[in-house]
């Protein structure tokens, strides 16, 4: 099956491997590139533990976590966590389930007040009674020219991938835009508000039951029976576009 990756690098290659690993066959294609925003007021005196919900994150604000190795960090995604593990910073918690749940993993830990180096177009804040939580911005997508190729290819692919409500509705654009028939599409998302960006029209849009790439291929095989591949073990995803 050929799918269509349109997040920003690094993410794009690492998305790729893990479709290849599982016997697909992924076509590059970023419409986004990730620009660091500097944390130049942001201090972690007061808070109680770190969240990071993105290997993006990660790269991003490496200095600022280097300042901060006595909080423990919990991270959504095992490639959040292998970013982390580059910087040797150590990890308290790592989940792959979404933010929420991780976040509830720290409220058990006993920590209170957090802190979310995130992106621009993080999903909504979680409401766990007792937890506050503060978000940081550390870095954005930002828009890229669109490809030459960009009709041609998506009308060659089987799926296309999307990772963030932003990216979902600027693809729906790109498509209505160069005259593509949403009819002619299949989207293949994370979840039901990256779905909901996206609109309607399209062929069929598949949404995995978890944020991570080994639910999504799973629901891919379930569409596509015919489709014979194996899962990577570990196969997260790292977060949002």
């Amino acid at each position: 099956m050929k799918v269509l990756i349109i997040r920003p690098q690094p993410g794009a290659d690492a998305t790729a491997r893990r479709f290849k690993d599982a016997g697909h066959a992924p076509v590059l294609m970023p419409l986004f590139a990730i620009e660091h925003v500097p944390l130049q007021t942001v201090s972690v005196d007061g808070y109680d533990a770190i969240l990071l919900t993105s290997g993006n994150a990660v790269r991003a604000a490496c200095g600022f976590l280097e300042t901060a190795r006595d909080t423990p960090i919990y991270a959504v995604g095992s490639a959040t966590a292998s970013a982390l593990a580059h910087l040797a910073l150590l990890v308290a918690a790592t989940g792959s389930n979404g933010v929420e749940v991780l976040v509830g993993v720290a409220a058990a830990d006993g920590h209170k007040k957090l802190l979310w180096l995130a992106g621009e177009d993080h999903s909504a804040v979680p409401q766990i009674a007792g937890v506050h939580i503060d978000i940081a911005i550390v870095y954005r997508s930002a828009v890229l020219e669109t490809p030459a190729q960009f009709t041609a290819q998506v009308a060659v692919c089987d799926a296309v991938i999307l990772h963030s409500s932003r990216a979902a509705a600027h693809f729906a654009g790109l498509c209505d835009a160069g005259g593509l028939s949403r009819s002619k599409v299949t989207l293949a998302t994370f979840s039901n508000a990256i779905a909901q960006s996206a609109g309607d029209g399209w062929a069929q849009i598949i949404v995995a039951p978890l944020p991570n790439d080994a639910a999504l291929m799973d629901t891919i095989r379930q569409h596509f029976p015919t489709i014979h591949c194996t899962l990577p073990p570990n196969a997260a995803i790292e977060g949002t576009t």
